[in-house]
């Protein structure tokens, strides 16, 4: 797992600042007093024991000698042993606060067995309560870390007024809404993890860790209706734990409310304020988007202080092709002391009273707080799909536009499985050649199974920022098939730079729990949440749509089989889009006014 833990430890710089020792120079530029240097006392592997028995390995940092300090917890599965968490351990010691490391259950140095997610929620309640018994405790704990180790931050909370403060990074309660959107598995990122984590088993077992990920991409099961799985059931059954999550991707529906994925039952439950740390590019935007709104409205007591930073980067570090990149680090950097400082330390520094969202304007390239979620000033304004029936790559005759239509001709593709639209940026984990972002989209714009609607160049810049969504009027010859669309910011020089994306497969276009395969050549509605941007369209860029049947491998395939026949029964779909006066296939975008 060593390109996931390149991709998320970074995040504060950590790897760059503090690998040659310098938390001094970290602190400053972070905005946090770096302190006096002062002897640390640390204890390796000390063995904490879980309410079954289990021990799981953990680390502690605490300044030298007498004295009761407030505590920082990361509990993740990458590996504590690593020169990073010595050196964060200086910088919150320095400035007053004891630092814990775990190996979560059944990684490293960790008793137990593996399987992700599932022993979370107890492990973090019995881990924090262990912490509260401790000598050096003051009564206060906050929580760090991003991705696995930020769920492990949000599960922790629930019924837990021991948690004074969370910062979650790139994370959210609700994983299920990050292995599927809409109901296609969020394939290069679910796979290559899961595939990681094996080999990072095998090698704790002393065996060869050589596996690959399987990047084929067939996840199209035989339609049926969910049967949830008994979380209380399947927690305590060792062939399930030994056979490992893979078997619940097949049916989205299956584990769609298990407790470890769902987040929903325990907003309520929760009083402690979380800093979440979002990404335009990130795969965890939309369901971190939905916590943090979920947070303010249900949470109790100061959850409802929870703030949210959304930045312009992927699952990682912030992007140098969007603005400032030390700009981006610092404001993050800041945002976290300063929150530990208030809540555990009660410093007055107006943390919890700064505004509720810090965002990143791309294409203009400044932050700027905001209030509320959507922006109140927000004009939802539709921009309807229109051609003269040859919207057919970047060459067509695509446009969008604010006029509705009248009678227009549909627009034809055809969609072959075998042949699919190439992964080109995008929000997800990045693995080998594919990698999130706004990347170059090359030469997709010019594939026949790709249609592209553009706007005239813009006579005034125009800012959208908010939730994104695409009505689409469709059908198929398929059985089941997908819808992709992707919203881009296209320059003068006709350079496309990607902003958002969106898809949905056919047979869940009405939930989960009991989809059922469309009729060949019937018209259905569909809404494809692109989740949500902040951009500066600048005058003479166009605003952009492409609608189109695949993104792989970031999306599996859809075989357009409904499942039947296996993964050898490929069927090329003919899809048509239509956009008419009965049937407005429109985009909608959150146009702020200026």
């Amino acid at each position: 797992m060593k390109t996931f833990r390149r991709r998320l430890l970074p995040l504060l710089t950590a790897a760059a600042l503090f690998s040659g020792g310098c938390y001094s120079l970290a602190g400053k530029f972070l905005g946090s007093d770096p302190g006096k240097p002062t002897r640390v006392a640390v204890e390796k592997n000390l063995m904490v024991p879980m309410r079954d028995g289990v021990r799981l390995a953990t680390d502690i940092y605490r300044p030298a000698g007498e004295g009761k300090y407030p505590v920082v917890i990361t509990r993740l599965p990458y590996g504590t042993d690593v020169s990073l968490f010595e050196q964060l351990s200086k910088l919150f010691t320095q400035n007053g606060y004891v630092f814990v490391a775990q190996d979560t259950r059944g990684e490293f140095d960790s008793e137990g067995d593996w399987f992700p997610m599932l022993p979370e929620y107890d492990d973090g309640h019995d881990t924090i309560e262990w912490l509260t018994r401790q000598p050096w405790y003051n009564g206060k704990i906050g929580m760090f870390g991003g991705s696995y180790f930020g769920y492990t931050q949000i599960v922790s909370t629930p019924d837990n007024d021991h948690v004074t403060c969370t910062v979650p990074l790139l994370a959210t309660g609700s994983i299920h809404k990050i292995i599927f959107r809409n109901g296609v598995q969020e394939l290069v990122s679910i796979q290559g993890w899961l595939v990681g984590e094996r080999n990072a088993q095998l090698k704790r077992a002393g065996l060869p860790a050589n596996l690959e990920p399987d990047f084929t991409g067939f996840f199209n099961e035989p339609v049926r209706d969910a049967r949830p799985i008994d979380f209380e059931v399947a927690r305590r059954d060792p062939e399930m734990i030994k056979a490992g999550p893979e078997a619940w991707l097949k049916h989205p529906g299956d584990s769609e409310f298990m407790p470890p994925l769902n987040f929903d039952p325990f907003y309520a439950k929760v009083s402690t304020p979380a800093l979440m740390v979002a990404g335009w590019y990130d795969m965890f935007l939309g369901a971190q988007i939905n916590d943090f709104i979920k947070m303010r409205e249900l949470g109790a007591g100061n959850a409802k202080k929870t703030r949210l930073i959304i930045a312009p980067m992927a699952h990682g570090m912030p992007t140098s092709r969007e603005g400032n990149l030390l700009s981006a680090i610092r404001v993050l950097g800041t945002s976290m002391m300063q929150w530990y400082d208030y809540w555990l330390k009660d410093k007055q520094n107006g943390a919890a009273d700064a505004a509720p969202i810090k965002l990143y304007v791309m294409g203009e390239n400044v932050w700027r707080d905001e209030y509320e979620w959507p922006l109140a000033r927000t004009r939802f304004t539709e921009y309807f799909l229109h051609s003269g029936g040859a919207a057919n790559t970047a060459k067509g005759d695509g446009s969008l536009s604010a006029r509705a239509p009248g009678e227009e001709p549909t627009d034809r593709y055809q969609y072959d499985p075998r042949n699919p639209a190439p992964t080109a940026g995008g929000n997800f984990l990045g693995k080998g050649e594919w990698q999130p972002g706004p990347q170059d989209q090359g030469n997709i714009p010019l594939r026949p199974d790709v249609l592209v609607y553009m706007t005239e160049p813009l006579a005034v810049a125009t800012e959208v920022t908010g939730p994104i969504k695409l009505i689409l009027y469709a059908a198929s010859s398929a059985r089941d098939t997908d819808w992709v669309a992707k919203l881009l910011d296209i320059d003068e020089k006709g350079k496309a730079r990607l902003l958002q994306q969106g898809v949905v497969r056919a047979r869940y276009r009405d939930g989960y729990q009991r989809p059922s395969a469309i009729e060949p050549g019937k018209v259905y509605e569909y809404q494809l949440d692109l989740w949500a941007t902040s951009n500066l369209f600048q005058k003479g860029h166009r605003i952009a749509l492409w609608v189109t049947s695949s993104d792989f491998p970031q999306f599996d395939r859809n075989s357009n089989a409904a499942g039947e026949g296996g993964p050898d029964n490929i069927i090329v779909a003919n899809q048509t889009i239509y956009h008419d006066s009965r049937r407005p296939s429109r985009l909608v975008l959150p146009v702020i006014p200026r």
